[in-house]
């Protein structure tokens, strides 16, 4: 008689999610006897991970706070899950995971593994930011594990009293799903692409382009990175921007700014894809100016891509790039510095060219994808023995 392959749900707020974040690492975890399952918001990305062999359910799940909508997802989760025993639930995102905690408690499951991604509420103050702090303290709390995705997040959580010491840990050197390198690697089809984007736009083969990839909002630090271009594109005449991403109106750039972005002719704008790599390969620099991360993980990718990175001083970035080896990290924010690091990189081919090499040696070493999922599962299968 075959022993019963145990029985794991993982729950994240977008199917977009899921299957970006999750598709290969569900294959491995399938190949490794696992019976999986993942619950998401709704997307024709269920049918792609059901090929695959995975069984989904449709919960949608608001990205914001809303009471009324989140009752009924947590009611929905809820039936899912009392009625599909499973031996572990792996939550991930804040609100699938605030959701998730509960219903898994609720419907009497206790192996319940939290991968804390980042927080969204970082500068929030006042009661949304109490209201937010209990919320995380109660995923912590219902959590066997606490999975932070860098190891200054863990302390940053710990030492609020957010969540037990015990419960935290960091995979290897972190990140949140560690790095395709079959996907983010200077190949000569994604190289190909990348001229194709420079011709698209008229950038010449001597010209150097500043890369900012996400979505495109305040706290991603887009204005200040336009800002800082449009004093730079005054001094390098054959300096470019290109902005990959989609505009987001919950957090708007400045009018000044927007109107910038579509009337300076040497910045240019792509709107988001699913397969960003190749647009690496168009440009010199990649810049990350962003307000918080969990992670960074652009900066990673650019690392794999061989770019060197400017991002802010903040959690996450600092362990994704290492200042003056992989990149140059700068206050968030802060436009004089984050053109002085930009016009330092312009300036110097061969820093680039070093920092460049430093960082895609330093993903290979440490942040291949494969050694996230092997310390995953190294958890999954301790929770599974006790």
């Amino acid at each position: 008689m075959s022993k019963r392959k145990p029985r794991l749900c993982i729950i994240i707020s977008l199917s977009g999610s899921m299957y970006g974040l999750y598709r290969k690492q569900l294959l491995y975890l399938l190949e490794r006897g696992f019976d999986v399952h993942a619950i998401a918001g709704p997307g024709p990305e269920h049918d792609i991970v059901r090929e695959m062999g995975v069984k989904t359910y449709v919960v949608p799940m608001e990205r914001n706070p809303s009471p009324i909508k989140d009752l009924i997802s947590l009611a929905r989760l809820w039936w899912v899950l009392l009625w599909n025993r499973f031996d572990i639930i792996h939550v991930s995102t804040p609100k699938a995971s605030f959701l998730g905690a509960l219903a898994s408690w609720l419907s009497g499951h206790r192996r319940l593994i939290y991968t804390l991604r980042g927080r969204p509420y970082e500068h929030m103050t006042g009661w949304r930011r109490r209201l937010m702090n209990g919320c995380e303290w109660l995923t912590c709390h219902l959590a066997c594990r606490v999975v932070p995705i860098c190891y200054e997040l863990g302390q940053v959580v710990v030492e609020e009293g957010l969540c037990p010491a015990h419960k935290i840990c960091v995979i290897g050197s972190g990140s949140s799903a560690g790095v395709d390198l079959s996907r983010f690697t200077r190949t000569e089809e994604n190289i190909h692409i990348g001229q194709n984007i420079r011709r698209q736009f008229g950038i010449a083969v001597d010209d150097l382009v500043i890369l900012f990839v996400g979505r495109i909002r305040r706290d991603k630090g887009t204005n200040e990175l336009v800002t800082a271009f449009e004093s730079l594109a005054e001094e390098y005449l054959n300096l470019h921007l290109l902005l990959l991403g989609k505009y987001e109106h919950s957090d708007p750039l400045e009018d000044s700014v927007v109107s910038l972005i579509e009337s300076h002719p040497r910045i240019h704008h792509l709107p988001w894809r699913l397969e960003p790599a190749p647009i690496y390969t168009a440009a010199d620099i990649v810049a990350f100016p962003s307000y918080r991360e969990g992670f960074g993980a652009v900066a990673m990718e650019a690392s794999a891509m061989e770019l060197p990175v400017v991002a802010s001083d903040i959690m996450g970035c600092r362990e994704a790039v290492k200042n003056g080896l992989t990149g140059l990290l700068v206050p968030r924010a802060d436009v004089q510095a984050l053109k002085d690091a930009l016009k330092k990189l312009i300036d110097a081919p061969e820093l680039r060219r070093e920092l460049a090499r430093n960082g895609r040696n330093r993903v290979e070493r440490e942040f291949r994808q494969e050694l996230i999922w092997q310390g995953i599962l190294e958890q999954y299968h301790s929770l599974l023995v006790n």
